[in-house]
């Protein structure tokens, strides 16, 4: 079998048991964690930094938007080539991979010193924040949970914006202390941390993997197959038919015109702040409760 069969010799295969409860609730805390590391990228994470690397350094704030801007670019792009990845591999091997780019990223954006490397690593960086976390968060989420799915992905999205209101935070501590190198370091250890070691330990591919079934129904295989024929089944698309829908094309075009905006914003929120006479660790602070208030 894929990626699934090892695993489950491992901790998952020896937890699963044992359990008193869901094994997808461990595999939904794991990516909540993932998510919540995510944010180390984060618009509202660099907002954070643009005084002190700005102030250093003499760079314009459009050259930092540029990194933004082409690291989304480049996501859009990898986006569907990563996808079919996802199918064949799983949630688990895309998101610790996202977590170590991430994470090694931020450690070297700490000993930048020109520009253009730090447009290179906040691309890479920003790329993998818009595309890896997003498909293996969300793929491992709709994998494990069907009739529940609305308060796993609620969950998930939840964990997201506390590391949204975290990261900020540890940034902006972190720089009043030891300055903005360190800033990035400890924004790098905690992605790497946070994000990476309850992924690779209990993250498994789907329910099935497992020998059980998504939301944990307790059914043998004809009580599900009877309570498949009692419940609407629920709709399964491939890549080609997907995109013939109005209804992609609609959510294609909300992403595209929300989330422009929403980075554009972010991206400036506490230098704004800033030039309007507000210390920086009360900027951050606010950045973190607009964060809080948008779970």
């Amino acid at each position: 079998m894929s990626e699934g069969l090892p695993i489950t010799r491992g901790l998952p295969g020896w937890l699963q048991p044992r359990l008193p409860f869901f094994f997808g609730w461990v595999v939904l805390a794991s990516v909540c964690c993932a998510g919540f590391a995510r944010q180390g990228p984060a618009v509202a994470t660099l907002s954070i930094f643009i005084e002190p690397m700005t102030g250093e350094f003499g760079w314009s704030r459009t050259s930092l938007s540029a990194a933004v801007s082409l690291g989304g670019v480049l996501a859009a792009i990898a986006s569907p080539l990563l996808g079919p990845i996802l199918d064949r591999r799983g949630a688990r091997v895309m998101l610790c991979v996202a977590v170590v780019v991430t994470g090694v990223c931020a450690l070297l954006l700490s000993l930048t010193q020109s520009l253009i490397v730090f447009v290179l690593l906040f691309c890479i960086a920003r790329m993998s924040f818009a595309s890896p976390f997003e498909l293996g968060i969300y793929g491992a989420v709709n994998n494990w949970f069907v009739r529940k799915r609305g308060i796993a992905t609620s969950m998930a999205t939840f964990m997201q914006m506390m590391g949204l209101m975290a990261m900020p935070l540890i940034a902006q501590l972190t720089i009043n202390a030891h300055g903005w190198r360190s800033g990035w370091i400890a924004i790098g250890i905690t992605v790497l941390i946070v994000g990476f070691i309850p992924v690779w330990l209990l993250v498994v591919r789907r329910p099935e993997d497992m020998g059980i079934v998504p939301d944990g129904t307790n059914q043998t295989g004809k009580e599900v197959a009877q309570d498949s024929q009692n419940s609407p089944s629920e709709p399964a698309f491939t890549r080609a038919q997907a995109i013939r829908t109005g209804t992609f094309w609609l959510l294609s075009l909300y992403t595209l015109l929300v989330y422009p905006v929403q980075a554009g914003v972010s991206l400036h929120q506490v230098p704004h702040l800033i030039e309007r006479g507000i210390d920086p660790t009360i900027a951050a602070t606010i950045i973190g409760v607009f964060s809080l208030l948008s779970a």
